[in-house]
């Protein structure tokens, strides 16, 4: 009797933790997802989604250009990525925006321009070639990413080619902290004239973006736990062939749930040093993600 209740105690204890390991380690790692940065190593199962909708509000100058003597912008974008786990350590996923421009010119009845469409779909591959899973809760992961900018066909949004990118990333958790790095370059083959984001030009782009998370609650992951808040901190780098500079860092939080993410997070200028396009004041984005 004894050596039986022992062996009951032992495997409810397993059962437990598998039940811990289970819920939380995939949530942890997918909570490790920055809010401004192109992608990062973590990638739904096989055969399930991560649906990601995000507000973004963006205040631009463009009072050192000389041309109509224009001014201020206020884009206004709706993006939605879709990004489904293909095997253990490929996952394909598509982006598109939905955009809305406001700008100041002299050549308007009330000094406002406004415009709408649809930016570039952009689909990307992603291949996770490195893991290290030091325990159930701590890992670390390496991902090539790969794919291609399309054309909309809505102009002043579509860069009006086919534009590769390829890119690296790389996330590591540990304890309550989070790490998340990535490069990328995109090769542009026609871009638009009058570009206001970096990248819509006919310079090459090369991205570069890191984050930090801190999981502020809970302190330690049970069985009871339902979600968590994180502290995120980003730096985003945008460097274009033509010589344009632009560095931006993102204060902001995010709760995780099992099946949901809700992140709001706020991103400003550290170093501008450009001439072909908008400045970037100020962009405040709201987001929402769902796994299924």
């Amino acid at each position: 009797m004894l050596g039986g209740s022992s062996e009951m105690k032992t495997n409810r204890l397993l059962l437990v933790a598998a039940a811990v390991l289970g819920t939380v380690a995939p949530q942890r790692v997918r909570a490790q997802e920055p809010i401004f940065a192109l992608d990062s190593a973590t990638s739904p199962s096989p055969g399930h989604y991560i649906l990601k909708h995000q507000f973004r509000w963006s205040s631009l100058s463009l009072e050192n250009d000389p041309r109509d003597g224009r001014g201020d912008i206020e884009d206004y974008q709706f993006r939605t990525t879709l990004s489904r786990g293909i095997t253990r350590d490929l996952s394909m996923s598509a982006r598109f925006d939905l955009i809305a421009r406001d700008r100041a010119t002299p050549l308007s009845l009330d000094n406002r321009d406004t415009e709408q469409g649809i930016g570039d779909v952009t689909v990307l591959a992603k291949y996770r070639f490195y893991q290290d899973d030091s325990t159930g809760l701590n890992t670390r992961r390496l991902s090539a990413i790969g794919g291609m900018q399309f054309r909309s066909g809505d102009r002043p949004f579509t860069s009006d080619g086919y534009n590769p990118i390829v890119g690296l990333t790389y996330t590591q958790i540990a304890g309550r902290h989070g790490l998340n790095g990535a490069v990328s370059y995109l090769f542009t083959t026609n871009g638009v004239e009058d570009a206001v984001l970096a990248g819509q030009g006919d310079a090459d782009l090369f991205r570069y973006d890191a984050a930090y998370l801190y999981r502020l609650s809970p302190e330690k992951y049970t069985v009871d736990t339902y979600g968590a808040f994180y502290g995120v901190l980003e730096l985003n780098g945008y460097y274009e062939t033509n010589g344009d500079h632009e560095l931006l860092i993102a204060p902001g939080i995010m709760y995780e749930a099992a099946k949901w993410t809700a992140e709001i997070a706020v991103q400003l200028p550290l170093v501008q040093d450009i001439d072909h396009r908008a400045r970037n004041e100020i962009t405040v984005v709201a987001g929402i993600r769902f796994s299924f």
